[in-house]
This record gives structure tokens, sequence and C-alpha cells, in this order.
């Protein structure tokens, strides 16, 4: 199990920092908990500060009764759970794409599509000279640009439903190589050396049931299908979203500094600060307004991009002692995980660590290169006896010359 922090600053900056790597002897919930407290208790850590906890859509994860986030919540019920924004995205589309006949079809025939074609590395590398010879010929003829950076292979990419806008890049793949996957597929048709290699690269179009309209085809799928779909994917966000994640997301949009703070807005303000109870007590916030007017003329706070800039000029021009309250709800604002993108890197960086020439590393060593590997930020000023910098070191490690030295500086 991965773990990771967020956390402020005394700048006013969120950092997310990845703690380590722990071995589980089940992924029961329960057992979860336990290590968990654990790693606190190791890291001189409370349960009771934790304002917030994000994980994937497994139940043992996000159960309304037995899940980690339930356990963690009756111990502390301003933890507030966020399933993971990307990951309900991607699951939304997925669902609709299966509740609607003609998107699932669609996706089913992209899908034998890239099977077919990414099936057999002849096919794949007929793709790509075919690609070649298209891109050289239209940069002759002056369609295409040439450049530093432009004309990259491209490859058919697989629909995944748990990879965040795996779909989208599917069909950008196969638009952008629409020609040769054509010409690939009749290669099949035509010179398959079986009866199943021919039947694959066969497409049949079934009629569908005549009927009498006045409607054309465009109105059917630009209107017809697509205010359907639209229906069904509103309907899912209400499905999948939570009550209490919606509501932490809609208030702090109050926050924003933005088009000259146009988004604020007291009332919302309001009930952000009484999901955490526990934090404001009582308090009315009546700093509210003259933090609004004070940072509205102020020519150091126009044209932010985000809540995190405005965080970190608040510290920097020394408004946050003077709207302490209001500071308050910036750090609960942003130490709160909406997307687990930096986890799911993490476990990408092991795939690099854990090779099969170190298929038996151990648990701590493996833990300690991947901190190494993921925090090197942290690392850049740590030198090694030799003095030379420590990233040198890492890079050393990641093709297995200088794990030794590495382990010895751990």
């Amino acid at each position: 199990m991965a773990i990771f922090l967020r956390y402020f600053d005394r700048l006013g900056i969120v950092k997310e920092r990845f703690i380590g790597v722990v071995h589980v002897l089940d992924t029961s919930s329960l057992t979860l908990k336990v290590v968990i407290d654990t790693v606190f208790s190791n890291n001189n850590l409370s349960m009771a500060e934790v304002r917030g906890q994000g994980y994937d859509g497994a139940s043992n994860m996000s159960g309304a009764f037995n899940g980690l986030k339930s356990l963690i919540l009756n111990e502390n019920s301003y933890a507030h759970y966020i399933h993971c924004f990307a990951h309900q995205l991607q699951l939304v589309v997925v669902a609709v794409a299966k509740k609607h006949d003609d998107v699932e079809e669609f996706f089913e025939q992209l899908a034998l599509v890239v099977t077919v074609i990414c099936g057999f590395c002849k096919r794949k590398d007929m793709i790509q000279k075919m690609k070649k010879e298209r891109v050289a010929a239209e940069i002759c003829i002056g369609e295409t640009e040439p450049g530093r950076g432009l004309n990259q292979e491209i490859f058919l990419v697989r629909a995944g439903d748990t990879r965040c806008g795996s779909h989208f890049r599917t069909i950008v793949s196969l638009v952008n190589l629409l020609a040769e996957v054509v010409a690939v597929l009749k290669y099949v048709k035509d010179d398959g050396s079986t009866l199943s290699n021919h039947n694959q690269a066969n497409e049949y179009y079934v009629t569908p049931r005549k009927r009498r309209t006045n409607k054309t085809n465009q109105h059917h799928f630009e209107v017809v299908i697509f205010n359907t779909i639209l229906d069904m994917q509103i309907q899912e966000f209400r499905d999948r979203f939570s009550e209490v994640g919606t509501d932490l997301m809609e208030n702090m949009v109050a926050l924003s500094p933005c088009d000259s703070f146009s988004s604020f807005d007291k009332a919302k303000l309001l009930k952000l600060s009484k999901i955490y109870k526990k934090d404001f007590g009582d308090s009315k916030m009546a700093q509210l307004n003259i933090y609004y007017h004070s940072l509205l003329h102020d020519e150091r706070f126009f044209n932010l991009k985000g809540i995190a800039d405005l965080s970190r000029l608040l510290v920097e021009t020394g408004k946050h002692l003077s709207f302490p309250l209001v500071y308050r709800l910036f750090k609960l604002t942003l130490v709160l995980l909406v997307a687990t993108a930096t986890f799911e890197w993490c476990f990408s960086v092991m795939k690099f660590l854990k090779t099969d020439l170190r298929n038996i590393i151990g648990d701590d060593f493996m833990n300690d290169a991947l901190i190494c590997s993921v925090e090197n930020e942290a690392l850049e000023n740590v030198k090694t006896e030799n003095e030379y910098p420590f990233t040198l070191t890492l890079a050393l490690l990641q093709f297995g010359i200088a794990s030794d030295v590495l382990q010895l500086q751990l």
C-alpha cells in the first residue's frame, strides 16, 4: 500500500509527499486501518488532525459501513472522504457507454479494430511504415510542416475502463491513423492466412428497422442520441458523486480569486466552515467581508490563477495573520485530495525499480529507493561522499549499478 500526505507549509504552499510503501498481509479495510495507524504512530502524526482522505472506489476502501473511509470517519468525522474525481469521471463515461446501445456498439467495434491491428507485430510495423511514407509525401508537397518535435510516431491506444481519458485517446489515435488502419484491414481481409483472420477484418452492417420519418441522420445523431446521452451522464453524475463531496467542491469555489474574486460568496464560505465545525466552532466568520474588500482593491492580488496562488500570496503579504479564519479555510480546501494521479504514478515508478534483475528486492530497500525516486526534488542538495550529486546516484540505481552505495547513504 502506498501512502501519501498532503499538508500546508509555513509559506502557504500545499505539499504532497510520498511517505512510503508498506507491506500488508491482506487488503481488508481493518488491516489497512491498522497499518495506517502504525505509520502515523511511527511518524508522530495524529489521526485527529486529518481533514481529508482519498482512494479509489473499491469496496474495501469506500464501503459505507466497513470500508476504510468509514473506519477513519468513525474515529474522526472531519476526515471527509473524496473518491478520486478523475476516476469518477472515467467511470461515468464508461457506465454511460455501456448503457446506450449505439455507443456500446461503437466502442465494441473500436476495441475490435485495435485488437486486430495491435495483436500482431507485423501489422503494427505496417502501420508505422505507411504512416512515415504518408508524412514524407505530405512534407514534400507542403501539406505538413517539418520541424523538431513534429510528426512523432503514434500508435493505436487501447481503451481501459479505469484509465482516465483512454477512450478519448483511442478515438484520436484512430482518427490520426485512419488511412493506414483501413489499408491494413484490407490486407488482412484479402491476404489473411486463415479464415478467422479473414473474418476478423470484415465488418458487417446491420440495417435498422425500416420506419417512416422526416428526420435526417444528422438530426438523429446530433440531437436524439446526443441529448439522450447527455441526460444519462447527468443522472450518472448524481448517482456517483456523494452529496458531501459535491457540497465541499461547490463551496470551495467561493475562495477563487479569478476574475476579480467574482466567485466570492459569503453564504457558501459559511456553509464550508460549518462542515468543519471543529475548526471554527460557533464563529460567525465576521471577517469575511473585510477580507473580500481588502483584497479586491489590492493590486498585488490582481490576475491570480487560482486558490493555491492566493494562499501563497496571503503569506507573502502577511495578510494571513489579519484573517486567520479565512486562511484556515484555504488550508482545509487545499489539503483535500480530489485526485489520486500521484499515487498511480508512484506505482509506475515501482515498475522501473523492481525489474527482472531485482525481482527479489526487499521491502525496506524498495521503499527507500521509491522514496528517493519519487521525492528526488527534496534530495537535490544531498551529496555523496565523493561530492557527486545525489540525483546521479539515483540515476545509476535505476540501471542497477549503485544500489549498494545508495543503501549506505540511506
